[in-house]
């Protein structure tokens, strides 16, 4: 057998740097807290080799503590979580990737400028989404992965747009977006693909050509490793490696005289050099005939009642089948997994995945296995059932049936009741056949049967569903969003998935004791901004005024103390005027003390609605948004200016008041 090894398979230089760069400092620096940011790449066997030092990796921000020393993953992060993580940790080495940081620089100087961003990639890749955290937040972003979104973005942008691409995306659909954009758009398009992606790519594609097999190891979360093996896969019989157990269930056709061998660029040279060795061992020391009799013996034998253990190869609503290293794939039906129970077996089960199963029929009209996942579960599922109860880990049921007082559900085998009080929400018949996660309350190990709850489940995720969102809350940002109720002292509305209550002091700027009935209606949609968050009420407080413009504030500002202003009566009172100032179209009020007034007169003897009057500021309210006047100021001064043409006469009156009584 011969065996080709393609030149650029492994690491590329970003990896390499960050790996050899973790690595040596944990060698150097044991005993400290060394922790990484995500996966350092997505390769399972080199972050646990990191592990092996003490290297801890965390998803979590919440998680780095200030003795931390953090390392960024090679894929990046949004600029946005660079900044929390400094603020936390001891120290921080960013080992991002160069080119993906020459992305970074890109989007984040073009959306500055106002360029709206296109992303190329995958939108659930980490890379993408660091880079898709460097925009710019007034700016729209697009992730896409098609000529079709493509089309989409382009129609919802109205200006000047950067496109830019995910290191690790597929060569060819590249080129054909790229081609598209700068044939249908003037956009700035900057070739971010990495070329030694394009390049492993190449070369990978050249060796298929040349030989009857092709391997492609690697860890399957990688991206630039899965796009090799779907490239591969299209020009030669090829095989995913992730470790070297899994060269034993490659099935070789007698023909095959050569293994080309490639690997993504998180793939390390260990992991390389293990499976070639394993392959000269396997494969260069016999003929394909000595080989094939060794697989045939390799095959397990099985039997009616056998547990066995297998990987899962496909999965379809109705069954699933299971690679159990027998000559024929294993397969289980919907039956066979929950009995009575309307379930999609695709939410239950993923490709890869290993399970037990126990053998039911030798072989079936198609050759294949059958098997019961349900037997299998049977005899281990209330063991784990019990071991998850005395942890107090959640569990995932599926739901058989509704009755009266409980919802019947199923945990590998095992009836689980959770009252309908406890299940957290209103019980559908549409939940059955659905998976949910519960909590185990109590279980009885004779009748072998358990009671559940989710309602605080419910309660716990809607909490930490709360948490995470205020916490992306911008207090400087107008939001928009929906009455849904009116009380006496405010209004409630809902926002970004959020419930906030509207004080009456901040629905406007209105007179105090306004009906907010009159004012606004349910549905209607409002502006407001965050007032104040209170994380033990989880009470979210809003304002409308913020958003507005305080008009009675722009009125007043020409008026002053001791003015004279133009007024018309509005309302006569039993204790005074309302008035409007014309010239200023703003509310005055005149006091009855301030009115001057005969003997046993009243305002309303001597003024009505409509009167023009001439009135004299004497007090602005500001935080009572009141304009006081008087008309009796006015009327004194007007006699003083009279009193002042006359001749200048001492009554017996005015003698009297400055006469002081002896004691």
């Amino acid at each position: 057998m011969i065996i080709k090894v393609a030149q650029s398979a492994g690491f590329c230089f970003g990896v390499q740097r960050a790996v050899e760069g973790v690595l040596a400092w944990a060698k150097a620096n044991k005993g400290k807290s060394i922790k990484v940011y995500g996966m350092l790449i997505h390769n399972s066997y080199v972050i646990d080799k990191l592990k092996e030092l003490g290297v801890e990796v965390v998803e979590d921000i919440e998680k780095i503590c200030k003795e931390d020393i953090i390392f960024i993953r090679s894929h990046g992060v949004s600029k946005e979580e660079y900044v929390e993580i400094e603020k936390r940790a001891d120290k921080v080495y960013d080992f991002t990737c160069p080119y993906v940081k020459k992305i970074h620089e890109i989007v984040m100087e073009h959306s500055e400028n106002g360029y709206d961003i296109i992303v190329v990639g995958d939108m659930n890749h980490p890379e993408v989404k660091g880079i898709v955290g460097h925009v710019s937040n007034n700016r729209k972003c697009f992730v896409v992965d098609g000529i079709e979104k493509v089309k989409e973005a382009i129609n919802q942008i109205e200006g000047k747009a950067a496109i830019v691409c995910q290191t690790t995306f597929d060569s060819k659909k590249w080129t054909s977006i790229k081609d598209f954009l700068e044939s249908h758009t003037n956009y700035k398009v900057f070739d971010t693909i990495c070329k030694a992606t394009i390049n492993r790519q190449k070369e990978a594609a050249e060796l298929a050509q040349h030989v009857d097999i092709m391997l492609v190891v690697g860890d399957k979360k990688s991206s630039n490793t899965n796009k090799l093996y779907q490239l591969l896969k299209e020009i030669k019989p090829t095989f995913f490696i992730e470790k070297v157990e899994d060269l034993d269930s490659i099935k070789l056709d007698s023909s095959a005289k050569s293994i080309g061998v490639t690997a993504g660029a998180s793939t390390s040279p260990e992991q390389i050099e293990e499976v070639v060795k394993h392959l000269e061992e396997k494969f260069n020391e016999m003929n394909l005939k000595d080989f094939e009799r060794l697989i045939d013996r390799s095959f397990l034998t099985v039997q009616r009642g056998e547990v066995v253990k297998g990987r899962i190869i496909k999965v379809e609503e109705d069954y699933v089948l299971v690679d159990i290293g027998y000559k024929a794939e294993g397969i289980i039906y919907k039956d066979e997994v929950i009995k009575n129970g309307n379930v999609n077996l695709k939410d239950l089960f993923k490709i890869g995945e290993t399970i037990e199963a126990v053998v039911i029929k030798e072989s079936d009209e198609e050759g294949n296995v059958v098997l019961s996942k349900y037997r299998a579960d049977v005899l281990h599922g209330f063991e784990e059932l019990l071991s998850r109860y005395e942890n107090k880990e959640p569990v995932r049921v599926v739901v058989k049936s509704i009755k009266e007082k409980s919802v019947v559900c199923d945990f590998r085998g095992t009836n689980v009741y959770v009252p309908i009080s406890q299940w957290g929400e209103d019980v559908q018949t549409s939940d059955i056949g659905k998976i949910f996660e519960i909590e185990i309350t109590d279980v009885n190990k004779e009748k072998k049967i358990a009671f559940g709850s989710r309602k605080s489940l419910l309660k716990q995720k809607e909490e930490e569903r709360f948490i995470k969102q205020i916490e992306s809350l911008d207090f400087s940002r107008e939001y928009e969003g929906i009455v849904v109720e009116i009380k006496q002292k405010g209004i409630v509305v809902n926002f970004e998935n959020l419930c906030g209550f509207v004080p009456a002091s901040e629905v406007g700027y209105l007179k105090k004791g306004a009906d907010l009935k009159k004012l606004f209606e349910i549905g209607e949609k409002v502006k407001v901004k965050i007032l104040d968050i209170d994380k033990n009420k989880k009470q979210i407080y809003l304002s409308i005024k913020k958003t507005q413009d305080d008009e009675w504030a722009k009125r007043i500002k020409n008026l002053y103390l001791g003015m004279l202003v133009d007024c018309e009566v509005t309302k006569v009172l039993p204790f005074g005027l309302v008035v409007w100032i014309t010239e200023h179209d703003v509310d005055g009020f005149v006091h009855i003390s301030n009115i001057p007034l005969g003997y046993n007169q009243r305002p309303h003897n001597v003024y009505k609605v409509g009167d023009s009057l001439k009135a004299k500021v004497i007090e602005i309210d500001e935080e009572k948004r009141r304009v006081a006047l008087s008309l009796k100021d006015l009327h004194e001064e007007e006699n003083i200016d009279t009193e002042h043409n006359e001749d200048f006469v001492i009554t017996l009156a005015d003698f009297v008041k400055n006469i002081k009584l002896e004691q």
